[in-house]
C-alpha cells in the first residue's frame, strides 16, 4: 500500500471518519511528505545538494504521485524538498488519496451537508482489519530490538511521518509512546534510511514547523 494511504488511515478516526484533532494542522504536509518519499523510494526524485531533482519523470500510474511529478519536472528551477511539502500539502491531496481509499474499500465515503449548505467530509473506517495491521507493523518495527537492522520498508517510511503529524500517542500504549518517540528519533537518525528519503522526512517536519508558527501568528495578530 503507498506511503500516502497508510498514513492517511492511521490518522482517520475510524468511526466518525474525521481526522484525529492533533494531526488536522499537519495531515496534509504529512501526505505531501509521503507523496515524495514514495516518489523517492521509486527512484523517480532524489536530493542533490539538498535540492529536490527528477531522475525518472515517467508516470507512474497514480494520479497525486504523477500530479507531484510533474509539478516537480517543470519548475523552472530546482527547489528544496520542503518548498514542495509546502505546495503540494493541501486538502486537495488528501481528497485524491481518500478517493482511492474509497475504491479500495477501505473506507467509506460519508460526506454530508450541513443544513444543506456548508460540506462535512467523513470516511469511516470500512476495512478495520487491514488497518489494525498497519498498527501492529508501525508498533512491530518501532521495538524491534536492533535499530540499525531495521529494514528499509513502507512501514518504516512512516515513523518520522508518525512524530510529525503527531500520532504516535494514538498509536502507542501511555506506557509505550514515550519509548516509541525515542525509538522513531533513533531509526531516524540512523543509515537504515536513503538521503532522498531522509530529506523528505526532514522537509516535511521543517514544513510544519513553518506553517504552525505562521498560523500562530496569524492568530495572535487577529485577537
Amino acid at each position: 500500500m503507498l506511503l500516502p494511504k497508510r498514513l492517511l488511515l492511521l490518522a482517520t478516526r475510524r468511526e466518525k471518519g474525521t481526522i484525529y484533532l492533533r494531526a488536522s494542522s499537519r495531515i496534509n504536509y504529512g501526505l505531501a511528505g509521503a507523496v515524495l518519499m514514495e516518489l523517492a523510494s521509486r527512484d523517480k526524485v532524489d536530493i542533490r545538494k539538498k535540492k529536490l531533482i527528477v531522475v525518472d519523470s515517467k508516470p507512474t500510474g497514480t494520479a497525486y504521485l504523477d500530479y507531484a511529478l510533474e509539478r516537480i519536472t517543470q519548475a523552472k528551477s530546482n527547489k528544496k524538498a520542503k518548498y514542495w511539502v509546502q505546495k503540494l500539502g493541501n486538502n486537495k491531496l488528501r481528497k485524491q488519496v481518500y478517493r482511492d481509499l474509497v475504491n479500495e474499500d477501505m473506507v467509506k465515503d460519508d460526506s454530508r451537508h450541513f443544513l444543506g449548505i456548508f460540506p462535512i467530509h467523513r470516511y469511516p473506517i470500512e476495512n478495520v482489519d487491514a488497518v489494525d495491521k498497519l498498527v501492529r507493523d508501525v508498533q512491530e518495527a518501532v521495538f524491534t530490538e536492533e535499530i540499525d537492522q531495521v529494514e528499509e520498508n513502507r512501514t518504516v517510511l512512516l515513523l518520522g511521518l508518525l512524530n510529525t503529524c503527531q500520532l504516535t500517542s494514538i498509536l502507542f500504549s501511555p506506557e509505550d509512546k514515550k519509548e516509541a518517540k525515542k525509538r522513531i528519533k533513533a531509526i531516524m537518525e540512523s543509515n537504515v534510511l536513503a538521503n532522498s528519503v531522509s530529506e523528505a522526512v526532514q522537509a516535511v517536519d521543517s514544513a510544519v514547523v513553518t506553517a504552525v508558527a505562521a498560523t500562530s501568528a496569524a492568530n495572535s495578530s487577529s485577537s
